[in-house]
């Protein structure tokens, strides 16, 4: 096959910095349970490795369908009260089309690749659907060549199969459902290489009808029909795949101390000032932030605003990309507060805790990248 028989994808880039970016600042207030102390929140995205990374260090890439249609009576079966009434026949002579499409999508999509093509017409030459036949090393060496590609993402084989069984209820109604499962056999080629890396990868959905039928034909036509329930899947497991072979952004949230005394580095943070808001707050705690807690003279309210300071100096310094700073700032404020032997002081503990393992855990993850 020539080039001209494949389905060419256009590029779309998104940034790639590992630098949080900022979706929204000050989104609503909300309070503590076991104290007035009001926070506020804000949102971040954190960029997440790929679940697989066998194309971490590919720039081009091809995706290939090497598989057989699969034969109209295969896989469906029909169920009526607990017993098989046959079997049904579904055209899915595009299912494999469906999976490798939205995988060449989530694959485009993700910015990470210079080229994203799809070669949508099957390479596999043989004539028995049940027996998996793999793409020969020397015709994966010439796709990878006429495509100019780092690497082949090929689809070996993809089953699907399906159950639809209605049923009387003891409530008198009828009950209907439709259970659809997805199988599929990858294959990852290396331009120039021996080595070729094969996983699988499974999917299953259910769709329901409402139990409120006294009728068994009402409650079979709320299904979707057979054919597009597993295309659907299929397109679901192409989309899963090329997601776990990409990295992700995830939103998670950051929560800000908001005490009278830190208006002024609140007032920056809310501008995105990062080290503008931690030199505001820096003074509050006058040095080390282990000494407030034995200066009696500043009394309780005192004490209080430099653990809530600290701990939003942690975050600031994490706007910042200063990873090793936020964890220590961290560290202190669950010292500070739980100085106070008090609920409302473990209650910050833990959460505090809990941000420093979400931390510890992106700096991990961005090192990995």
């Amino acid at each position: 096959m020539n080039k001209e028989q494949g389905i060419k994808s256009k590029h779309f880039s998104l940034p790639k910095s590992k630098v949080i970016r900022l979706c929204s600042l000050l989104l609503v207030l909300c309070s503590l349970p076991i104290n007035a102390q009001q926070q506020w929140y804000f949102s971040v995205d954190e960029r997440h490795p790929a679940a697989r990374t066998e194309l971490k260090h590919c720039r081009r890439v091809l995706l290939v369908n090497n598989a057989l249609t699969q034969p109209k009576e295969f896989g469906h079966t029909t169920m009526m009260d607990g017993e098989s009434i046959g079997n049904a026949e579904v055209d899915l002579s595009r299912s494999a089309l469906y999976a490798l499409f939205a995988a060449t999508q989530s694959l485009e999509g993700s910015g990470e690749y210079d080229a994203v093509e799809l070669m949508d017409i099957s390479q596999n030459t043989s004539n028995n659907y049940y027996t998996r036949t793999l793409l020969r090393h020397a015709k994966a060496e010439q796709l990878c060549a006429d495509y100019q590609a780092d690497a082949l993402l090929i689809l070996n084989q993809l089953v699907l199969y399906d159950i639809v069984e209605s049923f009387l209820t003891n409530e008198g109604t009828y009950y209907a459902y439709l259970q659809a499962y997805a199988q599929s056999h990858w294959t990852i080629h290396y331009a120039g290489q021996t080595r070729e890396h094969s996983f699988s990868q499974a999917d299953t959905l259910l769709w329901e009808s409402s139990n409120t039928h006294y009728n068994r034909a009402q409650s079979l036509a709320e299904l979707p029909s057979r054919q597009e329930a597993l295309l659907y899947l299929a397109r679901e497991l192409g989309d899963r795949t090329g997601k776990s072979l990409t990295p992700s952004w995830q939103t998670t949230r950051r929560y800000i101390y908001e005490v009278p005394e830190l208006q002024a580095g609140l007032e920056a943070f809310r501008y995105q000032k990062w080290q503008e808001a931690i030199d505001s707050w820096l003074e509050i705690l006058r040095g080390e932030g282990d000494e407030v807690i034995r200066r009696e003279a500043r009394g309780k309210e005192y004490k209080k605003a430099a653990a809530c300071a600290t701990a939003d100096i942690a975050i600031a310094y994490e706007m910042q990309g200063d990873y090793v700073l936020a964890c220590d700032y961290a560290q202190r404020a669950i010292r500070l507060f739980g100085a106070w032997k008090t609920a409302y002081g473990r209650q910050q503990q833990a959460n505090i805790r809990y941000y420093l393992a979400q931390l510890q855990e992106r700096q991990a993850r961005e090192r990995a990248q």
